[in-house]
């Protein structure tokens, strides 16, 4: 039986982490326009899509540094793009309307992409056949994420909605 290794959590990570919690508090906000006492169902299939996106790439860029972060410089690097373009993200939504996504969804897909670049060096770095075959799985299902969520934020209109939405959904 092999031993279970302890890692310690970086403070960078937990930084990271108080990132997904302000953006969470952010998307609550969608919540906030009610209509007749009620949340329309727009806001909240709004709500549901914003999350379902944020929390999939904390629980992607969380299981890359729980089998692979060693706490290098790129690895430290890597947090601080993604947490620029986490912050950007949380600013870019609007509580109204469902079809005006754009920003979101080009930078959901460059976080995919930032994602799937970290996956891509781990890769070659990797000498594990098992850590390649997750890394391979990993970086293609993040770069099928990324060319959707990005195509579908530049066509801004409704067929790029949808097929944001169906890359989210396939890549979650």
């Amino acid at each position: 039986m092999q031993a279970i290794l302890n890692k310690r959590v970086s403070k960078i990570a937990l930084f990271y982490d108080l990132v997904f919690v302000y953006m969470i508090s952010k998307t609550t906000e969608i919540l906030h326009h009610l209509e007749h006492g009620l949340v329309s169902p727009t806001s909240f299939a709004l709500f549901a899509l914003i999350v379902i996106i944020f929390i999939n790439s904390w629980m992607v860029q969380t299981v890359f540094t729980n089998r692979y972060g060693i706490g290098s410089w790129a690895d430290i690097a890597f947090y601080f793009i993604d947490m620029m373009i986490l912050l950007y993200m949380s600013n870019s939504f609007d509580t109204n309307n469902l079809t005006e996504m754009k920003i979101l969804f080009i930078s959901a897909g460059l976080l995919s992409f930032t994602l799937a670049s970290h996956y891509l060096i781990n890769y070659f770095q990797t000498k594990s056949e098992i850590d390649q075959n997750i890394s391979r799985a990993f970086f293609l299902i993040l770069i099928f994420r990324s060319i959707t969520l990005i195509i579908g934020g530049l066509l801004d209109n409704i067929p790029g909605f949808v097929l944001a939405v169906i890359g989210i959904i396939f890549s979650s």
